[in-house]
């Protein structure tokens, strides 16, 4: 009786643990599909809610498809590269950086081109810069725009003015 009970316990236990297995289903999405989103930043959505893996991403959100990559597109919440499964609209990865990273050349030209500087307290990755500083475009990506604060560069997101790297 004693095996049986066992047994019977054992094969609950199996079933159960494969069960939760199966609903933590996690992808790996190819490097190359997350390189062309980071590079290919879109206008950002709005999302309700936690945004987090397994999310199903409203049908009224446009999700852009990402080349090479079929089965996958991708959106943008809050300056965050989330990339979806087409198939059914599941988020699959998110960026654990609010910004990605941020492009080697935009970093070169900020660093080439220094403009004067400014005084804000206390800028870091977040913060806003007010709407009565100037902001000096980077023409290659007019995504951002950028600053330089206590004698360093500091990159702005033009869309929402919120510093997304400080150097």
């Amino acid at each position: 009786m004693n095996k049986v009970l066992i047994l019977t316990a054992s094969a609950f236990l199996a079933t159960s643990g494969f069960a939760w297995a199966q609903d933590k289903v996690y992808v790996e999405v190819p490097q190359p599909a997350r390189d062309y989103v980071i590079a290919h930043p879109s206008d950002p959505v709005v999302i309700d809610g936690e945004l987090s893996q397994g999310y199903v991403v409203p049908q009224t959100v446009t999700v852009r498809p990402i080349p090479d990559s079929p089965g996958y597109g991708y959106i943008y919440v809050d300056g965050r590269p989330v990339i979806v499964s087409l198939e059914n609209r599941e988020v699959v990865y998110l960026s654990d950086s609010r910004d990605g990273p941020v492009p080697d050349d935009v970093i070169t030209y900020v660093e080439q081109n220094p403009v004067d500087t400014v005084a804000i307290d206390d800028i870091t990755t977040g913060a806003i810069v007010p709407d009565d500083v100037d902001l000096a475009p980077v023409p290659s990506q007019p995504r951002y725009a950028y600053i330089y604060v206590d004698g360093g560069p500091a990159l702005v997101d033009k869309r929402t003015r919120r510093v997304v790297w400080v150097r």
